[in-house]
Formats: structure tokens, sequence, C-alpha cells
């Protein structure tokens, strides 16, 4: 398409409507103008049906009634569940999904959500993800595959959709989140990075007005959205006004942080129906395409003719959607991919992602890994099975889910499974306990507790052991976030946490339990041993205003703090082997801090381990978290061999925010740089030396009389050169005792000629 040709040739009212959603999931064609349809569809864990089938088929669901329509929608794969109507209805869909898929038969992949993805730590693994869900959205004629990622910060753990998140801490998220967009991108898809800014919550998610601190937007919120920004294609608003301004409507997101400060080139939707003001002061703002559709359009030509909307900001928005439609509205399956191929690409990335992400949280007296030949008695309503997907825009209805049990009996003898079985554990038994929780969007959690079934088989089983049972007790976390324990912890053997682990995952836990997979998944967020000490619980709104009152005090950061011990802590997750930090070196070099790192397998079977460096400033003159994660690696070393490993980041990564100079700036001074194998088991410490620090942070007559005050060897200074130049000290002494944030400045005009004070600032520093 010449898109500046039919740019041209359009109309005022055409460029409206192009900006509208034509269907809950596309935009308008028009065929005239040789514009095509474009596409979207969630999403970051696969093809979603019961947005799909509306969209497409709409006129075939009509004739059934919603709810033979939702069972065809829910059970596609499940036709032993339907009924004869229903099963025509199927074949129906069926006969025209095969007009768009071809020779793909098999039914869409079910993907790890991004806590899973998170508990990784390994890029490579995000980024192999997102070519397998670029490739199946090709294969149903997607051109926007939205939610790629959700990269909101897990920032309360009852939250509805946190699994879909990838942490808590801002780094991890950085470096994690934009390889999905790369990887989507890469097969000619657009990602979409979603929800902007903080949608950290369900309740009241339409409307609910969020006061944030500019800081904790700088440091915690914003950093994985900008990593995002340098590779996805297009953006999506959040529902959350924040600080007063409703999200699709801020010019200061979407116009001065995304495209002003990042550069963000591309298209920024809304997220379905968070445009709730109007439309034209929406597009005033940076915001371009109106979704879900029938979208009214006739209030963009109202502000068009009453001058609150000028033409070129409607070109420019107009423009921008064309451009995206130009380049991925006609996007087509690559011609060589089988049948075959697209379901051995789609497992093995689903399977590399929960064998990566899983994570072992307890291995008491290594009860873990079941021998061969061991019994196994598998306890719940649920058998064994897992809930691969959360709900809402993150569930996949597919027949290519593993099974954790069916497995272990291919492992271990059908003859060694058995169900709900306690005379088995009586009799030495793994009693292995799934503990399952689903999580949705529209609501939160109302609490962190475990299912009322699992705590009584847990009971069941401890009453069993103090009655002489020589079982052991496994307890399988099937969770889209932290759950607490309330005591569990004393009874179980060993705890293991899928989160939703896509349909691989019940392969990839059998593995893990048997061996054949050591395990080195590590949290993407801290376990609190109770809510009431997670960093937000007092900021919970039961209103449509929320306060972040912790502010840049998230996730691990809020508990160091406080000292408050969590039950897991971020970046936990142990191994079938240990490891251990022999060494760390750092220097700073060209901007760059750079480190070396040698870290041993010291156990008897290879495994990976995740080597996290964190920064805590000696010294700053405004509070800091006691420790933030800068860099990581994932390293797979041999049993009884030890590697080193290079690790870097930027010196820029050591500054804070300023929101009384609008800026990031940077302390100089000393920086300890602590490594280990979690935020609390740090194993090996060294030290770096900032020489230089931001301009506004230099001592001089812009410094407060209180930190002077604090400088011994510049006070001495300033009082000598009073002394010569004749002049009371009384001035200082005053200002301490009732305006000590004053500026020396303000007191002493003159300082700036005082000799030895100016020397003294120049060599003061903050150590």
């Amino acid at each position: 398409m010449d898109i500046d040709r039919v740019f041209s040739d359009m109309t005022v009212l055409e460029k409206a409507q192009l900006l509208c959603g034509a269907s809950s999931f596309s935009l308008r064609e028009f065929k005239e103008l040789g514009i095509p349809r474009l596409n979207f569809l969630d999403g970051g864990t696969g093809i979603n049906f019961e947005q799909l089938f509306p969209d497409r088929y709409q006129d075939l669901l009509d004739e059934y009634t919603p709810e033979e329509a939702d069972h065809v929608i829910t059970r596609f794969y499940k036709q032993d569940l339907l009924t004869d109507k229903e099963k025509e209805l199927r074949e129906r869909i069926a006969d025209r999904l095969s007009k768009i898929k071809g020779n793909i038969t098999a039914a869409p992949g079910c993907y790890p959500p991004g806590i899973l993805l998170g508990a990784t730590w390994n890029p490579d693994t995000v980024y192999k993800t997102g070519l397998a869900l670029g490739m199946e959205a090709l294969c149903y004629r997607v051109g926007v595959l939205l939610g790629t990622p959700n990269v909101n910060v897990l920032r309360e753990p009852r939250c509805g959709r946190l699994f879909e998140g990838y942490s808590e801490d801002p780094k991890l998220n950085s470096v994690l989140a934009p390889e999905i967009c790369r990887g989507v991108e890469e097969t000619g898809v657009a990602s979409n990075t979603k929800h902007f800014v903080c949608n950290n919550l369900e309740i009241n998610r339409v409307g609910i007005d969020e006061t944030v601190s500019m800081r904790a937007l700088r440091e915690i919120y914003f950093p994985g959205f900008k990593a995002c920004s340098k590779v996805t294609r297009t953006f999506m608003s959040a529902y959350p006004s924040i600080n007063g301004t409703s999200s699709s409507e801020s010019r200061f997101l979407l116009t001065e942080v995304l495209r002003d400060d990042w550069g963000f080139e591309g298209t920024v939707v809304t997220d379905w129906g968070a445009c709730t003001g109007k439309t034209s002061d929406a597009i005033n703002a940076g915001c371009q395409i109106y979704m879900p559709g029938p979208w009214d359009h006739t209030e963009i030509m109202e502000a068009i003719q009453n001058g609150s909307l000028s033409t070129e900001k409607l070109d420019e928005a107009a423009y921008s959607v064309l451009k995206l439609i130009d380049e991925r509205a006609s996007l087509e399956m690559p011609s060589d991919l089988t049948n075959d191929r697209y379901i051995e690409t789609g497992d093995r990335a689903a399977y590399e992602a929960a064998k990566e992400g899983i994570c072992l949280l307890m291995n008491k007296e290594d009860a873990l890994p079941i021998k061969q030949g061991s019994k196994v008695s598998i306890f719940g309503d649920n058998r064994g099975e897992l809930q691969d997907f959360g709900g809402g825009s993150a569930q996949v209805f597919t027949d290519r889910t593993t099974s954790m049990p069916e497995t272990l009996k291919t492992y271990l003898g059908s003859g060694n499974i058995s169900y709900n079985d306690i005379d088995a554990f009586y009799e030495g038994a793994y009693a292995v306990v799934t503990e399952t929780i689903l999580s949705r969007e529209g609501q939160d959690r109302e609490d962190l507790n475990m299912t009322r079934e699992t705590r009584d088989i847990l009971g069941s089983l401890g009453k069993a052991r103090s009655m002489g049972a020589k079982g052991r007790i496994i307890l399988i976390l099937n969770i889209p976030g932290p759950v607490t324990l309330d005591g569990a912890e004393d009874i179980i053997d060993g705890l293991i946490c899928v989160f939703y682990p896509g349909m691989m995952g019940g392969l990839a836990l059998a593995d893990i339990l048997t061996g054949r997979v050591n395990p080195s998944g590590a949290l993407p967020v801290t376990f609190p041993a109770r809510y009431e000490d997670t960093p937000a619980f007092l900021s919970y709104p039961d209103s449509f205003k929320c306060t972040y009152g912790e502010g840049i005090f998230v996730g691990y950061r809020g508990y160091q703090i406080r000292k408050i011990k969590p039950l897991f802590c971020f970046g936990y997750g142990l191994s079938y082997t240990s490891f251990d930090i022999r060494d760390i070196k750092a220097s700073v070099n060209n901007g760059r801090v750079d480190i070396k790192a040698c870290i041993a397998n010291t156990g008897d079977m290879g495994g990976k381990a995740v080597i996290q460096v964190y920064s805590h400033k000696l010294s700053s003159m405004v509070r800091r978290p006691e420790s933030e994660l800068r860099t990581f690696a994932k390293v797979y070393i041999e049993a009884g061999c030890e590697q080193q490993v290079d690790l870097s980041f930027d010196v820029t990564d050591l500054m804070y925010y300023s929101e009384d100079h609008g800026k990031f700036l940077l302390e100089d001074g000393k920086y300890e740089l602590r490594a280990g194998l979690s935020s609390e088991d740090i194993a090996r410490t060294c030290v770096i030396d900032i020489g230089e620090c931001s301009p506004e942070l230099r001592f001089g007559p812009d410094t407060s009389c209180l930190e002077i005050s604090r400088a011994p060897l510049v006070l001495e200074a300033l009082k000598q050169d009073l002394e010569d130049a004749g002049q009371s000290f009384q001035p200082f002494i005053t200002c301490l005792r009732y305006t000590p944030q004053d500026k020396i400045a303000v007191h002493f005009p003159e300082c700036r000629s005082y000799k030895r004070f100016m020397d003294a600032c120049a060599k003061h520093r903050r150590d």
C-alpha cells in the first residue's frame, strides 16, 4: 500500500473512523481505499478463543443460544462434552478456521504467563516464547498480539492479574519483558506492551484514581515500559487514572514520557473501554486507537468542528494507525510452516519456559527428587492435574496439555501411582498435594490463604505422620502469586511452585520431581509470611481512590527497610545441587560497572544458578532501598566445576530520582555491591567508588545548613572564613534550630567568595 497516496485521498471523516474500533478486536476495512482490516487479539499466553470466535464468527454464534456458544468456545477440544447441536456449531467454526490456518490443524498452544517467565531469569527463554507466540498469531491472521508483555510491576500480591506480570523488581522487568516483544516482532506480528501504567490492582480498575509519587513512577513503575518502548510496535494505555488524570488522556504519560523522553515512535491503543472521557482529549494526549468497537467517531468530528481537536493532531494519529495497518494487517504465515513444526516449536518453547521457571522452595533432607521405584499417592480432587492458565484475557483452550500424574506413571510405573491413598502414605509413599488457585482479571483475590481443601489434606497427612506414617509430603503450588503457608512449612518435606505453567507444565513438573531436570527457577516476587507484612498492605483501597503509600519500597525493598523476614525472599530458588560464589571484583570503566565473579558447583549434579548482584549506597543523602538489583546471570555449571561470570551495568543505574530537581541524580561516594543467590543470601561483597556526582548534588552555596553541619571539615572551613571576614556564626546556629533545610547562601550570600569553604566543599565526599 502506498500509504502517502492513500492518506492524501482520505477525508477527515475517514481518518476519524480509522482510529475507531470496528468490532471488539479489529479496525475498520476501507475497501475503496485499499485499507485492509487489522486484527487484534490476546495474547501473552496464546490464542484466546473467547475473543476470537465472537469477533469473527458472530454470525454463526447468533444462531445458537449464548450457553451453546459458550460451551463450544470453552470446550472446543473436549467434543465429548458437547451436545449434537453444539458439535454442529463447532464443525462450522472449524471449517472457517481451516480457511485461514491452512494445513495447521493443531490446537493453539498455551504458554506460561509473565510471572513464570520472570521466574526463569533467562532472557533467551522469554525471547523464544515470544517467537512461538508470534508464529501462532500469524496462523490466526492476528496483526497485533495484545499483552506481549504485561509489564506492570507485581506490587500487590492479591491482584487478580498478578500472574500476567513479570516481577516486583524494575531491573528484572526491564531485562526480561522486552524479550517477549523482540520474539513477537521478529515474526512480523506487532507486540503490544500493556498497561501503561500502574495497572497493579483489579478492584475498581475502571475509574480508580491512583496517587503515585513521581519518584516511584520513575524508579519502579516506568523502567520496564521504557525498556519495551525500544522494541515494541504498540503500547496500550491503562484503566486507572494517575494523580488525577486518566491514563488514556494523560499527555504527561503518552507524549511527554513515552514519546518525548523515551523516543517511542509506534502506536498507542486504549485498553478495552479505558477511554471514558472524550476521544478527542485522548487524541490530544497521544492516544491513537480506541477499542473496543464499534467506537463512535462522531465526537471526534465535533471536536474538529469546534476547534478542540486540530486537523494536524488528527492527521498525526491517523497516519500512525495507517502505517501500522500497512505493516501488520496483511501478514501471511510462513509457507514452510508445517503442522508438525508448529507443534514442535510451541511445545519446545512452552516446555523450556516451564522447566526454567518452576521453583523448588523447600527440600528437607533431600526429599526430592523422587527415586525410581518409589510409590506416590496424589491427593486432592484435581488428582494432580494442573491449572495451566489464569482467567480472563490470558485463558487458552487447547488439547495440547500435559499431565503430571500420567507422566509419573510412565516414569515410575502405573502400579506405583495411587490417588488419595492414606494407607500408601503410612507405608512410606510420597504424598503429592497440589494447591490450585484460579485467579482472573476483573477481581482481586480475597486473601493469600491456601484453599480449605489443601489445608485439610495437609492436616490429615500431618496427623497420619504423628501416628507413625513414614511417607514424605510434597506440596505443589499451582498458583497465580504468593500464598501464605500458615504453618504448613513445618509439615511438608518438599515445596515446588509452578505458578501457572502452561501446556507443558505437567511434563516439566514430572521431570523435576523425578530428577530428570534439575530445578533452576528463582522467585521474581517475594512470598510473605503474613499478608499484613506486604509493603502495600495498608494502601489497599476500598473506594475509587488509592494511594501508593509505600512509594519506592515495593517488594523486597519494603521488607528489607522494615526488617521484616518474608517466607521466601525475592530471587530465591533451590537446586538439587549446591553453589558457592567464591569471589567478586568490580571496576568502573567508561560509565560502566564491570564485575567479575567466580561461582562453583559444589554438589554432585550439574545445574543452573542465578547469580544476582545488588547495590547498596553507603551514606546516602536520601532514603534509598537497602539493596537494589543491578545485574544478574543464569549460568550452567557441571558438578565439581567453577566458572567466571562477567556482568556489568551502567553507572546511571545507580541514580535516584529527585522530586526537588525533577530529574535523576547520581551521588558520589562508595557503593557496596552484593553478590548472592537471592536478595537475602549474599555471599560476597565489594565496594566501588563513584568520584563524580551530579552538579545539583555538589557541596556548595546551595547545600542546606543541615548537610553542612554533618560535614565537619566543611563546617570548620566556613567558621574560619566567617571569622576572617568578621562575620557572626550565629545565623548558622539559628538556622539549624528553626530552618535547617535553608541553603547556606540564604544566610551567607557572600559564601561563594569564601576560599576555605569552597575548597572544602570541592573536596567533600558523601562517604
